[in-house]
């Protein structure tokens, strides 16, 4: 008992000191748009992007948007073209479950056995541990016979249901639910579903409802389909050890996380919006960003996982890379700051090449808080 109450001061503690350091008062960045602008275009040489989508907000204030490279062969990057944001889509969604808990239509520590009642360890997992990622199902993509059925069938589609047993079918678990902490996407995955199922709507009727037609989000969309709204920036990979372009590949196979698309535009709006909690209760969203995960993993106090984004050093940060895509995503806390990449490849690309551009301008922006991973 002894243990367990020192655990809780501890972390009380630091969820205290946590709060303590957003609320001091913050030197002001550095936001000099010709300077960020060179860094963009050194890094973006550096890592060999084909295009680069950048944009850095302070608050609600733009500071520099800016477009690099083309899109196609002959068609030039543009900040306007829409593309797969991948897993910066968690924002929406644990906004959107915390929504949905203010509303009274999910409980976060109810068992999810309501809605999966034949599902692996259903019986002890809750939606608080979904959006955590400590509900310990093991990540489908780590699972050799569905990377290779991905890579060989590209415009597949893959149900939800599909996607999950690829992760339990063997009974087996990562470690007991609530214990540790792990990224997987089977837990988003079933998170999606539980969601859905909860209230009877669709994620693309729940983002458009309470997210994306009341935050003005005209640029974001959930698609039913393969489809990017016009104009589109291509993706293009060497996954098939040929570089062709995967632009229209299947995004099912990520589920509800990898099918939004967006541009910088709207995906800079929506930095503070998230990054102030405004569409949640300050007790929420001080819940989302809490420092929960540490101890659990290689969680640590100044870089955790938190609610589908890790915090790394005051920043709130998403780095997906989908069908091609690298994204890269990052909100200030103490500035607020936000700072948007999105980048293609070439040949040679590595796949974090948007988040290898953020980190550099954040060395600029914040240089006494720098992205520590």
């Amino acid at each position: 008992m002894k243990a367990k109450r020192s655990a809780l001061l501890a972390l009380v503690y630091l969820a205290e000191q946590t709060a303590m350091v957003q609320a001091a008062p913050a030197p002001s960045p550095n936001t000099d748009p010709v300077r960020v602008q060179a860094i963009v275009q050194a890094e973006a040489r550096k890592v060999g992007t084909r295009a680069v989508e950048f944009g850095v907000w302070e608050h609600d204030r733009k500071i520099l948007t800016l477009a690099l490279g083309k899109s196609m062969t002959t068609v030039p990057a543009t900040t306007d073209m829409h593309y797969r944001i991948g897993g910066i889509a968690e924002t929406f969604m644990s906004t959107l479950l915390l929504m949905l808990v203010e509303q009274g239509r999910i409980n976060l520590d109810e068992k999810i056995s309501r809605w999966f009642p034949k599902l692996l360890a259903a019986d002890q997992v809750t939606a608080r541990m979904l959006v955590s990622d400590t509900a310990g199902y093991i990540d489908y993509v780590t699972v050799d016979d569905f990377v290779k059925l991905q890579e060989a069938e590209p415009f597949r589609t893959f149900t939800d249901e599909e996607l999950i047993d690829y992760s339990v079918r063997d009974g087996k678990m990562n470690f007991a639910p609530g214990t540790s902490q792990q990224y997987s996407h089977t837990d988003n995955v079933i998170l999606g579903q539980v969601i859905q199922r909860a209230t009877g709507k669709s994620i693309k009727a729940l983002y458009d409802k309470n997210i994306f037609g009341p935050m003005g989000m005209k640029d974001t969309r959930f698609p039913t389909d393969q489809d990017i709204q016009s104009p589109v920036l291509h993706a293009f990979t060497m996954d098939r050890k040929i570089y062709e372009d995967c632009t229209y590949w299947n995004p099912f196979w990520g589920s509800t996380p990898a099918l939004p698309t967006s541009n910088i535009h709207d995906l800079g709006k929506w930095g503070p919006i998230f990054g102030t909690g405004r569409l949640i209760s300050p007790a929420h969203f001080k819940e989302q960003i809490a420092p929960t995960s540490v101890g659990k993993g290689r969680n640590k106090p100044d870089l955790y996982f938190a609610w589908g984004f890790v915090v790394a050093n005051g920043w709130l940060v998403q780095n997906p890379n989908i069908n091609g895509y690298s994204g890269a995503f990052g909100y200030n806390l103490a500035t607020g700051v936000t700072i948007v990449v999105e980048a293609t490849k070439s040949k040679t690309t590595a796949d974090a090449s948007a988040f290898d551009i953020l980190r550099e301008v954040v060395k600029y922006v914040t240089p006494a808080s720098p992205i520590n991973f």
